[in-house]
């Protein structure tokens, strides 16, 4: 049976959180929502440009160790039950990561190099008719874009096309396989920013359906077409650089509202989706938070004290470093301390490797 891409394996788990003084002026900071559907404060500052020299810097040495962490220098493993698998979602989570810091060109190289391999890419997007994965076509298209190549021809198939395929007439993108349909608002959002990008009207077809499945408190759910409506931070998050991508600035502000709302995040996963979807609405209440929420992915960056293996990596929660949850948080959390807009994304300019943590 197949696996699910890997940053759509949502974390249900309960966590236990620290209280420090960075987390409780995050609370505070994210509890003063305001009025459902308020514009945002308009600003000539891009969200990248709201990061500072320190959220930067941490980004940089973060992808510095996630780059140490590829297998043969092309892709990323993950730990399931003990046994080790490649995951061609998590390297392509990685991917991305490298190019908002525009770092580890060589890396991204190989690792789009690695997963257009025939066996790689079927295990991952599927055959591309009979079994096609949308989240996995849409992250993949997505990537493609960031790295400047073409989604239309990439290991002797039509990526772009694919993904077009999976498009039903109310605008949802649905997986198609014998194992059901597994296709949820994180595919959905990667979808829309990735044919948005392409320049394609599916894309506003696909955000309309994004945005319908929205909740009335403006929050959008992982799994659509429930008959209970609950939102979800990480599923808002990504659904907020949808929104953006396409224009519907009224839907990311009543989103923003609404993770504002929710608290602050629990974990560097949901922290740096989190803080690149605020910081994309922008507004003083939403810069604030995201503000706040970079300064608490910070006090979880691996320092000087660790052994060398372990420093830049971001674990994925205050009670401590596991090797196994460190690579998932790292992506994630990098694309908030940068911050993220994933509709422009490109890894244009960036460097052959990245730097390591110095330290005396």
């Amino acid at each position: 049976m197949r696996r699910k891409d890997s940053l759509m394996n949502h974390v249900t788990a309960t966590l236990t959180r620290g209280v420090t003084v960075s987390l409780t002026a995050s609370a505070l900071l994210f509890g003063a929502a305001t009025t459902a559907g308020a514009s945002p404060t308009a600003t000539s500052t891009t969200s990248e440009q709201r990061a500072t020299a320190a959220d930067r810097l941490s980004a940089r040495v973060a992808t510095g160790w996630l780059g140490r962490q590829f297998v043969d220098g092309s892709h990323l493993m993950t730990d399931f039950g003990g046994t080790s698998y490649d995951d061609p979602g998590l390297t392509l989570d990685a991917v991305l990561a490298f190019a908002a810091t525009k770092t580890n060109d060589v890396r991204a190289t190989k690792a789009l190099t690695w997963l257009a391999q025939d066996s790689n890419l079927l295990r991952y997007i599927g055959t591309g008719s009979d079994e096609s994965y949308a989240g996995a076509h849409a992250k993949l298209v997505l990537a493609l874009q960031v790295r400047g190549q073409n989604p239309g021809s990439y290991g002797g198939r039509d990526i772009l096309g694919e993904l077009r395929s999976l498009q039903r007439a109310d605008g949802r993108l649905s997986d198609r396989s014998k194992w059901g349909d597994y296709s949820n608002a994180f595919g959905q959002s990667f979808g829309v920013v990735a044919l948005s990008r392409a320049g394609l009207p599916a894309a506003n077809r696909a955000a309309g359906y994004l945005a319908g499945q929205a909740c009335a408190d403006g929050g959008v759910p992982i799994t659509f077409e429930q008959a209970t409506c609950t939102g979800d931070r990480d599923a808002t998050a990504l659904a907020i650089q949808a929104f953006r991508a396409t224009g519907r600035s009224a839907a990311a502000a009543k989103a923003a509202n609404w993770l504002r709302a929710a608290g602050a995040p629990a974990n560097t996963n949901s922290a740096g989706l989190t803080a690149a979807a605020l910081d994309l609405v922008g507004g003083a209440a939403n810069v604030s938070a995201a503000a706040s929420t970079r300064s608490y992915v910070r006090t979880l960056q691996q320092g000087c004290a660790v052994p060398f293996a372990r420093r830049g990596a971001i674990a994925f929660d205050d009670s401590g470093f596991v090797a196994a949850t460190a690579p998932r948080a790292t992506t994630q959390a990098v694309l908030g301390l940068t911050p993220t807009n994933l509709a422009t994304l490109t890894s244009a300019g960036s460097i052959a490797y990245a730097p390591t943590l110095a330290c005396s």
